[in-house]
């Protein structure tokens, strides 16, 4: 009887342990690079510079060039679907070292080109690795966005600023 009893109680410790659940990768995984949108007014009479920020419609997807044709295709579905932002994140290709972007304010659009450095992020043996990336250089072609400014060159999960798209 004592034999059945003890055999009992370790079968019932083991399925207590097993059943748990492993909560242990609480850390996120979502690298997204984040870029602001600002309009920069000029007052003529003041002769002073106003910088404020910019909702305007807009139509975000990704592409790819493709080399057979040299044209960009697109490869994603639509990021944002004409809305109004000031503030989008997109994400970076992890297995090139650039990434592309159509951007359409209403009939206009522009192609954003992201240039950087994949690097490898291990977190913890429960959680894995991620991917960071260190942007080199942002161009842009100039129909609707006047200019961009690199503010922080590291992407990773804090969703800081990293460009800003002036017009």
């Amino acid at each position: 009887m004592n034999k059945s009893i003890f055999i009992v109680f370790i079968v019932s410790i083991l399925l207590i342990v097993s059943c748990a659940t492993d909560d242990t990768c609480t850390q996120t995984k979502y690298v997204t690079l984040t870029a602001d949108f600002f309009h920069v007014y000029y007052n003529d009479t003041t002769q002073l510079k106003a910088i404020y920020a910019l909702s305007d419609s807009l139509t975000v997807q990704g592409l790819r060039l493709d080399t057979l044709t040299g044209k960009y295709t697109p490869v994603d579905s639509i990021l944002y679907n004409n809305s109004p932002q000031s503030t989008i994140n997109l994400p970076l290709n992890n297995f090139s070292t650039h990434s592309t972007f159509k951007l359409k304010f209403k009939t206009i659009s522009d192609t954003m080109t992201i240039y950087h450095t994949n690097l490898n992020d291990y977190l913890s043996l429960e959680c894995g690795c991620i991917v960071l990336h260190k942007i080199d250089t942002v161009t842009i072609t100039r129909h609707f966005i006047d200019s961009v400014r690199i503010t922080n060159h590291d992407v990773n999960t804090i969703n800081a600023e990293n460009i800003r798209l002036y017009k």
